[in-house]
């Protein structure tokens, strides 16, 4: 019986493991081989390289350019999301009329794919036509060129994605704060405590070991991010918005460097594990505690 059992899990788990080997070992097989050749389809060449495109990313400037634009997106999305997120959360969780419609208006933004809220973005933004420089008009304040100036492409990318994801954010950290127990911030209100002493001595360090877990995983995602910067700008003007996603889509598709690509593409996914085991670490540690 019990091993009819076993043979039935394996059944089950067979699709899952089939699943993974071909999307994901197979893909990354082939692109480890391809990072060692110089692959070209229009010169048709296919020559083993060695190890010249991993020596190449240790001077190429742009790539490391792109990695400080990547972590500058991440830190400052994820803060934000944070900060706004956890904000919105404390006043969703307060007793008010209109809370459940302020809950629904919140998590608006999660019912956007990223593409189409990227395209909605890229149209608010527009210089001539866009919905942001025509209120700004009103004011009788010249809109700029929101994604076609170097300065302002990537603080308007970054915008769109804040926006798109804090309602994630919100509910993960609204669910958190609904999960405390009443007795304890009873105990804090009848002690005297005001309540945003409550919230900095008592909620906040309550939620920590959910907080951490969701800035993790928000970090992780943001690192991967791809939709928004190459529908907004495809990484210009002037590589001002290249992120790692998009250069190394650029170096495959644009540059037509496949065998450099699928090398950069290799180090960004040795970046992506390592953030990924940590992520894991740092949740059983949460658990344990």
């Amino acid at each position: 019986m019990l091993r009819s059992q076993q043979n039935m899990y394996k059944l089950f788990v067979a699709p899952a493991i089939v699943i993974t080997l071909v999307f994901l070992f197979i893909p990354i097989s082939n692109g480890v081989k391809m990072s060692f050749t110089n692959l070209d389809f229009i010169k048709n060449t296919n020559k083993f390289v060695g190890l010249s495109n991993y020596e190449k990313i240790f001077t190429d400037l742009d790539f490391y350019k792109a990695i400080g634009r990547t972590i500058i997106y991440v830190v400052v999305v994820v803060f934000f999301n944070f900060i706004i997120g956890y904000t919105m959360a404390l006043i969703c969780a307060q007793e008010f009329r209109g809370n459940r419609i302020l809950r629904g208006i919140i998590v608006l933004p999660m019912l956007l794919i990223p593409t189409a809220a990227a395209v909605l973005w890229r149209f608010m933004y527009n210089y001539d036509v866009g919905v942001i420089n025509k209120l700004l008009a009103i004011f009788r304040i010249h809109g700029p060129n929101w994604l076609g100036d170097p300065k302002l492409s990537l603080l308007s990318i970054l915008i769109t994605d804040i926006w798109a994801w804090t309602p994630w954010m919100f509910l993960i950290l609204f669910a958190g704060i609904e999960g405390l127990p009443k007795e304890t911030l009873e105990a804090g209100v009848i002690d005297g405590a005001t309540y945003f002493q409550l919230v900095r001595y008592i909620m906040t360090p309550m939620l920590r070991p959910i907080t951490r877990v969701a800035i993790s995983l928000k970090a992780i995602d943001t690192f991967r991010t791809f939709d928004y910067v190459w529908v907004m700008t495809r990484g210009g003007p002037a590589s001002s918005s290249d992120i790692m996603s998009t250069y190394v889509y650029n170096q495959a598709f644009k540059h037509l460097k496949y065998g450099y690509s699928a090398a950069l593409s290799l180090v960004v996914l040795l970046i992506m594990v390592l953030l990924s085991f940590l992520t894991l670490r740092k949740f059983i540690l949460t658990q344990a505690e």
